[in-house]
């Protein structure tokens, strides 16, 4: 913090006075970059909102993966600032004009940002660990089992050797989950689904 403040040219007691400790520092800066990246972010104007919600969520990723060794020192949500908000409203917007309503829409923009969150999560641990944390402990667990126990996870696991750990998964879960709100917006009898 001292090499902070010098670096900065303040007062080291108003620096610890306004950001606390170390932690607090690194969330301040892990904001800001992620911040910067959001200011960035142009979504279609006019787009399908299907395209809105996958730019959206590949734009949210990219920034949380911009984060790096700060990843852990960030947490959502994290949108203040006008410039962070601007991608936030063009997704609503989006939403909107497709049908939805505003609860639908609102509900909506919170799953795109998890699953876009969770996605730029799983690829920074990747990039530290150069494979997903739980792989390991899974493929330990499955030594220790019967050759014939858990056919299908070993299968999956096999799928998956040689592949990047998250290839292709954002573009899976953004199907399923463009698939589930087009659900919503027209399920059968035309009717709109209730929001629960």
């Amino acid at each position: 913090m001292q090499a902070v403040a010098e670096a900065l040219g303040v007062d080291p007691k108003a620096l610890n006075y306004h950001v606390g400790d170390r932690e607090g520092l690194r969330a301040l800066v892990a904001f800001d970059v992620f911040a910067t990246e959001l200011r960035r972010v142009e979504l279609p104007a006019d787009g399908d909102w299907r395209l809105v919600v996958r730019s959206y969520a590949a734009a949210l990723r990219d920034a949380f993966i911009r984060l790096g060794v700060l990843a852990t020192s960030f947490h959502l949500p994290a949108a203040s600032g006008l410039g962070a908000l601007a991608p936030v409203e063009r997704v609503l917007r989006s939403l909107l004009d497709a049908g939805f309503d505003v609860e639908q829409a609102g509900r909506a923009l919170t799953l795109i940002t998890e699953t876009a969150y969770t996605a730029g999560r799983a690829a920074v641990l990747v990039a530290q660990n150069r494979v997903h944390p739980n792989v390991p402990e899974v493929v330990s667990a499955l030594q220790g089992a019967a050759s014939d126990d858990f056919p299908v996870l070993r299968e999956v696991l096999a799928s998956r050797e040689g592949q990047t750990p998250d290839h292709g998964q954002l573009e899976f879960d953004l199907t399923v989950v463009i698939a589930g709100l087009e659900r919503v917006l027209a399920p059968e009898g035309g009717a709109s689904t209730p929001v629960r």
